[in-house]
């Protein structure tokens, strides 16, 4: 059997993370939809926050699924890996500009841009594609 290299090992983790941090960005989104009184408004903002939790809830989904698979999955789970990895660089960098055009930035989506390039960046190395594009039993 051959033993995964340090980077696959590397960007699944980095995938889990992801994962994690987006269920927890869903939750909080569904939380504070739920605590909200219905008013004038109200159903108008609860329905906004339910629809922006989303694609936290997508993206946490195929960034854990995705990092299931990288034990038995070819060529498909590492370019999913790199795709996860660039929707994460692009809805933090949109939420990242957004937030500093309101003066709400404290660098926390920062981390969201590093995860995301550093799983693009892991799962585009050779070692990494020499794993996906290994024979399969």
């Amino acid at each position: 059997m051959v033993q995964m290299p340090g980077t696959v090992k590397s960007a699944r983790v980095l995938l889990l993370v992801v994962g994690a941090g987006n269920i927890v960005a869903a939750l909080w989104l569904m939380t504070a939809a739920v605590t909200l009184q219905t008013g004038a408004m109200g159903q108008l903002i609860i329905g906004l926050l339910l629809l922006a939790a989303l694609p936290f809830g997508s993206l946490a989904a195929a960034a854990i699924v995705i990092a299931a698979k990288f034990t038995t999955g070819g060529h498909r789970v590492r370019i999913g890996a790199v795709v996860v990895g660039t929707l994460v660089i692009a809805g933090s960098l949109i939420i990242t500009s957004t937030a500093i055009s309101v003066k709400l930035h404290d660098g926390a989506w920062g981390i969201g841009v590093t995860a995301g390039a550093l799983v693009v960046v892991l799962s585009t190395r050779r070692d990494t594609r020499d794993w996906f594009d290994r024979p399969r039993r």
